[in-house]
């Protein structure tokens, strides 16, 4: 039995998708990290996936809490984030995390991570770090990796009717916090503007929006003057324009 533990139900929809070829793995979803421990105590996992930054309990604080519980206390936990800094893996696995993937990591190198630790195994050393760990400034810059969609599209190639309401939900989701982050930026409001980058930034690496991830990114971390938001949330309209096209020409 696998524990979801993040605070975007999208995500928990994309990994769902995933897994559903393995019918021995079971996903059970909490959306909510000041909940989490109870929830595993009366699941009793074989894994914890769980994300870092999430309201209520930060990642961190919540893999330490895991660990000082008792049922939890030897649970293999995978951080499932989409932070790509090497500190953050280092962190992670210092607070007592077993194994860091990037948002949304194959379906195959999901699915063997999930195997290794539920068999008590740690992954092979070349595999351990970060997946897609290292990027190209090619790879950055596309506004739509198919290469994920296909993910979760059929093995005929062709969009299946989950691959388009995962789509759907995305386009709407994204569309609702751009316009939050507008007014975020309106109104001063630079906690409301970082966390909502963040979400999107990880749904966007969800969906392969890559272009879209790194403005998200961007907003999150370095944005220190008004202008500087003010232009950023402007690429992120005029991001988001290209990508509903790429969508639209699949």
């Amino acid at each position: 039995m696998v524990f979801l533990v993040d605070d975007q139900r999208f995500v928990a929809l994309a990994v769902q998708r995933l897994l559903s070829t393995e019918p021995d793995i079971e996903l059970h979803f909490c959306d909510s990290a000041t909940d989490a421990i109870t929830r595993a105590n009366a699941l009793t996992p074989t894994v914890i996936l769980q994300d870092l930054v999430m309201p209520g309990i930060n990642g961190l604080e919540l893999v330490g809490l895991f660990r000082k519980n008792a049922a939890t206390a030897r649970t293999p936990i995978v951080v499932l984030s989409g932070n790509e800094e090497p500190d953050s893996r280092t962190k992670a696995l210092a607070a007592g995390a077993n194994d860091y993937l990037l948002k949304l990591p194959g379906k195959d190198e999901l699915i063997a991570c999930i195997r290794a630790h539920a068999a008590g195994h740690t992954r092979p050393k070349e595999s351990a770090g970060p997946s897609h760990s290292v990027k190209t400034d090619a790879d950055a810059c596309q506004t739509l990796d198919r290469d994920v969609i296909a993910m979760f599209c059929e093995r005929s190639g062709e969009l299946s009717s989950f691959a388009r309401s995962l789509i759907a939900q995305f386009t709407r989701d994204a569309e609702s916090q751009i316009s939050t982050m507008t007014t975020a930026v309106r109104a001063h409001d630079d906690a409301l503007l970082k966390s909502t980058a963040h979400s999107l930034k990880g749904s966007s690496m969800t969906v392969g929006a890559k272009r879209l991830g790194v403005l998200c990114r961007r907003l999150e971390d370095d944005c220190s003057t008004e202008p500087d938001r003010e232009a950023l949330v402007s690429a992120l309209e005029e991001e988001f324009v290209r990508l509903r096209k790429a969508f639209a020409a699949l």
